[in-house]
């Protein structure tokens, strides 16, 4: 017991033991004593006035009820000294003029400091007490005639009762204390991790409730959730004792990193918490600390990271409500991509006042606009039209987040959408959605959609579909009015975002995936989500085919529609981009050319107008475009009729393709049977020799079966009329190539006679997309 803290926990632990057993002991000590005060009026003999013994007896009941409300030992020692000596007045005035009055004060003076030994808390305490009761009782025998008689009893007294006391005190005392100590060993081992030395998940909780029960109005507490990234892995590859080595090390880091008056503890697992005093921002940087302090943790493959989530205490909320809010935090670091620290979502903006409790303002009235504050600046929406190019119309707007200063300047998005350490982009993203509802509810057309950026973050979280689908209605207006637009982010597997695509479509929302083509938007994603919308990347208007100048929109457009998707093209700039778009077969455009984002709805008279120009000038520049193509592929289709010509009149197929072998597109010229396999070596024609040897392994085409190919089966629907395919990726060469063929029939079989033509030249004509 030489730690003082320790110490003076085993005093405070005896004092809440010992107080009712004290105080038992000493209210019956007080109904002794007023016994013996009763006893001595049955006595002949001179004796001091009752009404002073019975003073002192009610004196002693004062004393117990203090000694029953005693909070500090010192105070119960106190009360203890007190007491024994008010009970050595008490025995002075009754022995008063009795004549043996050792008779009357023996038994006393010897019981009660052998009876009062266990009851004092401290050796101190006996020391002290035990000492003023025999020195403050030796006048009692000084008052005697000094005779042998008294002397012996004096001797007794002393020799018998102090003795005694002390071996029952400190017998007593011992046994609390081996008690005690006990006691503690269990309720630490009970309350420690065995493996880190940190409390556990229970004694955590326990401290954490009295300290949260204890805090002050203004006083702020946080809590930190530690989860150790990838551990499952550890303990796979390298052994459940690397595991528990970086449990070690990790908590080791908590240790040092934190201070005395945080709780710091393993929950379980690899999740460790930490319980702080102070700001969320302050537990920010201890957690930013945190994370760099376990980062430089080796592991056998490389070094440990962890992933934080922060939460600070609300007035009034339970441990288990701070914990959950800070456990999402850790979830929201652990998905968007671990080693990280995320912070409690903010507290949302409340529907019911940015939707003026679903009363429209005036369309026409710029300062109805919802603008509430957010982090220093003013939110609003700006919205973007969509077109249907068919239609030629707006059909939908999407809404657009952007931030105001006070003076009306906006803020640069960089700006806006910059982490914050106090703030989540979910909370943010989340407040857009109520924002662009309360405005659109006032400013789109009842017929039109409303497309809002959703993050996948958001779009897979817990209960928001049903929370969006009533704050839709809250704003009047309905689900299946709004188109969700999945942002390309980290946030949620594909997995999970199929799943919750189905709770929205249940409400009625439709779904759209945005920038197609770039990043965590890919064809995995489409097919497992099914969306409504495919919002194609505005690069890949500008793509081409690789070594040509034609664009690779038609066939993607085409793919999508195959796969049941309506397809909107984003970053429409100029007017050969509308155009491209128009003659792809694309459903809905928007950008700069079509209309800018802007706080209220622009006429859309001129971009409809637009729109039909590029209709008029596709038109035009079809059959111009399949007159070019049909006179650059004529020469050929008339060689190759020669040569089929020839071929029947029995001519060899080196004669009978020597024309057109050597006109300046000829890859090759070839036969094939009935069944698409080459009869024969292939004719090599002059443009045959520019290409490369890279695909050489499936160059030869003598044992490849090509009755698949489409100008092998347009050749057979129309057998002696020689035929031109659209240009394709040819297997043999690697390069865009134009297939003419021709079906003819001679007596030993039918066959298709055709010739590949390079067609890669940026210069050669594509017929128009189908």
């Amino acid at each position: 017991m030489t730690d003082a803290h320790l110490r003076h926990r085993f005093h405070r632990r005896s004092l809440e033991q010992q107080r009712p057993l004290s105080t038992v002991t000493m209210a019956f000590t007080v109904f002794a004593t007023l016994l013996f005060v009763l006893a001595r009026n049955l006595v002949a003999g001179p004796a001091i006035a009752l009404s002073y013994r019975i003073a002192c007896v009610l004196f002693l009941g004062l004393l117990v009820t203090g000694v029953s409300k005693a909070r500090s030992t010192a105070v119960f020692g106190s009360l203890g000294v007190a007491y024994t000596l008010v009970l050595v007045v008490v025995i002075a005035l009754n022995i008063s003029g009795l004549e043996q009055p050792m008779l009357w004060a023996l038994p006393a003076l010897l019981v009660i400091p052998i009876c009062s030994a266990p009851l004092w808390l401290t050796p101190t305490h006996f020391f002290a007490g035990t000492a003023i009761f025999y020195v403050s009782g030796l006048p009692l025998l000084f008052r005697q005639p000094q005779i042998h008689d008294v002397n012996v009893v004096a001797w007794l007294w002393v020799l018998i009762g102090a003795p005694t006391s002390a071996v029952f005190h400190f017998g007593f005392y011992w046994f609390r204390r081996d008690h005690f100590l006990l006691e503690n060993r269990l309720a630490q081992l009970a309350a420690t991790d065995p493996l880190t030395g940190l409390q556990n998940r229970r004694a955590f909780m326990e401290q954490a409730e009295r300290r949260l029960a204890a805090l002050g109005e203004s006083t702020k507490v946080c809590a930190i959730f530690v989860d150790i990234d990838s551990f499952k892995s550890l303990n796979d590859q390298f052994g459940h004792a690397a595991g528990d080595q970086t449990l070690s090390e990790v908590a080791q880091v908590l240790m040092d990193q934190t201070n005395a008056q945080d709780s710091v503890s393993r929950i379980g697992g690899e999740e460790f918490a930490v319980l702080r005093r102070g700001g969320l921002a302050s537990a920010l940087e201890l957690a930013e600390r945190l994370r760099g302090a376990v980062a430089c943790i080796a592991r056998p493959d490389g070094y440990v990271t962890a992933s934080f989530g922060v939460a600070e205490h609300r007035v009034g909320e339970s441990i288990m409500a701070l914990l959950d809010r800070a456990d999402e935090a850790l979830l929201r670091a652990k998905q968007s991509g671990r080693n990280r620290v995320c912070a409690e979502r903010a507290i949302p903006l409340d529907p019911l006042q940015l939707l003026g409790n679903g009363n429209p303002g005036d369309p026409n009235d710029p300062a109805a606009s919802v603008r509430p504050q957010w982090d220093g600046y003013y939110l609003t929406s700006h919205f973007q039209p969509l077109y249907s190019l068919s239609h030629q119309k707006q059909v939908g707007f999407e809404a657009l987040l952007r931030g105001e200063q006070s003076d009306g300047t906006l803020v640069p998005p960089a700006v806006l959408f910059a982490p914050r350490p106090l703030s989540d982009e979910g909370a943010l993203d989340r407040a857009s959605h109520a924002v662009h509802l309360a405005n659109a509810q006032r400013l789109i057309p009842g017929e039109a959609w409303i497309f809002l950026n959703i993050l996948p973050a958001t779009f897979v979280a817990k209960g928001y579909a049903d929370q969006l689908a009533g704050i839709v209605r809250l704003a009047g207006l309905e689900p299946d009015k709004i188109v969700l637009e999945i942002l390309e982010s980290h946030g949620g597997s594909v997995d999970e975002m199929s799943r919750a695509a189905a709770r929205y479509r249940e409400h009625g929302f439709l779904i759209a995936v945005d920038d197609f083509g770039a990043g965590q938007s890919n064809l995995d994603r489409l097919f497992r989500i099914r969306p409504d919308f495919v919002k194609l990347d505005g690069e890949l208007i500008r793509a081409t085919i690789p070594g040509t100048q034609q664009s690779i929109l038609p066939k993607l457009v085409s793919l999508l529609h195959q796969a049941g998707m309506l397809v909107v093209v984003e970053g429409v700039e100029t007017t050969e981009e509308l155009i491209l778009a128009v003659e792809s077969n694309v459903d809905f455009a928007q950008g700069f050319l079509l209309g800018r984002p802007a706080a209220q709805i622009a006429p859309p008279d001129s971009v409809n107008r637009l729109i039909d120009r590029s209709f008029d000038v596709i038109a035009q520049g079809r059959a111009h475009l399949h007159a070019l193509f049909e006179s650059k592929v004529e020469p050929y289709r008339f060689a190759l009729r020669s040569a089929a010509d020839a071929l029947l009149s029995g001519i060899g197929m080196d004669d009978a393709f020597a024309d057109l072998a050597q006109h300046e597109l000829c890859i090759s010229c070839f036969i094939l049977d009935d069944r698409g396999r080459q009869i024969g070596p292939e004719v090599p024609g002059v443009a045959g020799g520019k290409l490369g040897e890279s695909l050489e392994p499936v160059a030869d085409p003598r044992d490849a079966r090509w009755d698949h190919r489409p100008y092998f089966r347009n050749a057979v629907l129309l057998p002696g009329v020689p035929v031109a395919s659209s240009p394709y990726l040819s297997l043999a060469s690697g390069r865009p190539c134009i297939a003419v063929t021709v079906a003819i029939q001679s007596p030993e079989m039918r066959s298709v006679v055709g010739t590949e033509l390079d067609w890669s030249a940026p210069h050669l004509p594509w017929p128009a997309s189908e």
